[in-house]
């Protein structure tokens, strides 16, 4: 997919090596250009990927320095010398020497280790293709990336790990959890903030394997999904592990809107029917009283004020059942209709006077309020021990209870 252009320059009074040398095939992804001089022209030097410099007939010191003072920083210098230049040339180790050739060299031989460098070459920039794109890859995720040795020193991470903990890669290179979190030993030895043990698991299972940790980012704590998986050296052994995070604190917060949000009225904020008939399955062997609730005269509110107060009225109903109401279930299940729902054990005496006292509560708020003093409630109540009614049967029983008191009302 890459394509590399190498630009090759020969300093050499040997025609037939570089002859040799324009002989060899570009590999894949390659094209080649050839340069020479007798000697050394600091402008092609300049110019050059690989530099292949003759220097048995030079002074060795001072060629050298001047073929590394001008070849740029990333060019390949290859330098063909006598066995004595060898011998001096390797004792200084200097890493701007990437190979040295003892000449002389037949034309074969010299084929030979041209070849063999251009396919370690080629290695390379294969290398940078690959490590190209993993970066690519890890850094346009908005997901947390890093990979870990097995003392659980950070090797490598990915651009929204860094932003995440507000440090550099250069920072985060070879450090563990406690500084990169801005976690103190003594909490991090806790795990509170980090889960250690994961790591270890995965290590101990050898495959991937998947967490729900809770991590300290500035000032807030983060949900994370974390997706962890073991990498293996060469001899099979685990070497460290690899690991994927997802932010998912807004998901869980959507969530549990979207819960809410499924099981509330908008308006009022109380619960609605589609989740009264899932709660009273979760009470099933509980005594219930159940206490419908209709507003008299409600429609006059919107004919007369508008829906803007018929809204109104229905909030005030329902912060007052909040209000009067401390261990019960509280529901609008419809346009004024609004249901309470009771569990324990209840005597006659205590369902009526409940019963008044819900009335009485919402009466008298009503008869603050000068659009509202027309409203009243009419209050249904239904007691059953556990077992004894179906949850609709004791609904239906309340509800024409209310509808009796509705009437007197009228």
């Amino acid at each position: 997919m890459y394509h590399c252009h190498t630009c090759y320059y020969m300093i050499t009074c040997q025609d037939e090596l570089f002859t040799v040398l324009q002989q060899i095939s570009p590999l894949p992804h390659f094209t080649h250009e050839y340069l020479s001089s007798d000697s050394l022209d600091e402008a092609l030097a300049g110019q050059a990927d690989v530099i292949l410099a003759d220097i048995r007939q030079t002074q060795t010191k001072e060629t050298v320095a001047s073929l590394i003072a001008c070849k740029r920083k990333t060019a390949n210098l290859i330098l063909l010398a006598d066995k004595e230049q060898a011998e001096a040339l390797t004792l200084k180790n200097d890493m701007n020497i990437t190979d040295i050739w003892i000449m002389p060299l037949s034309e074969s031989e010299f084929r030979f280790r041209l070849i063999r460098w251009q396919t370690t070459y080629k290695m390379s920039k294969d290398f940078w293709k690959t490590q190209n794109y993993l970066n690519a890859t890890i850094n346009c995720v908005p997901h947390l990336i890093w990979y870990k040795d097995k003392e659980g020193a950070h090797i490598k991470v990915n651009e929204a790990f860094c932003k995440a903990v507000n440090k550099s890669m250069e920072q985060i290179e070879g450090r563990g959890h406690y500084y990169i979190w801005d976690i103190d030993p003594d909490e991090y030895a806790k795990g509170e903030f980090i889960c250690m043990e994961s790591e270890y698991e995965v290590m101990e299972k050898r495959e991937t394997c998947i967490f729900d940790e809770t991590v300290k980012i500035g000032d807030s704590m983060r949900e994370l999904k974390t997706y962890k998986a073991p990498l293996f050296d060469l001899d099979g052994s685990v070497m460290g592990t690899v690991g994927i995070a997802t932010d998912v604190t807004q998901e869980r917060l959507y969530e549990q809107m979207m819960i809410k949000n499924a099981n509330t009225d908008f308006l009022t904020g109380l619960y609605n029917r589609r989740y009264v008939y899932e709660h009273i399955e979760e009470k099933k062997d509980d005594d219930i009283t159940v206490f419908c609730i209709d507003l008299d005269h409600f429609k006059s509110i919107n004919d007369i004020y508008g829906h803007h107060e018929g809204d109104r009225a229905l909030v005030l109903t329902a912060k007052t059942l909040q209000e009067t109401v401390s261990d019960g279930l509280i529901a609008r299940i419809g346009g004024d209709e609004f249901l309470v729902l009771m569990f324990g054990t209840r005597t006659t005496e205590e369902v009526e006077r409940t019963r008044r006292t819900l009335k009485e509560r919402m009466d008298a708020e009503y008869a603050k309020d000068e659009h509202f003093q027309k409203i009243s409630a009419s209050v249904g109540a239904a007691y059953a021990r556990a077992g004894q009614e179906t949850f609709d049967r004791l609904v239906h029983k309340a509800d024409e209870l209310m509808y009796q008191e509705k009437e007197r009302n009228r």
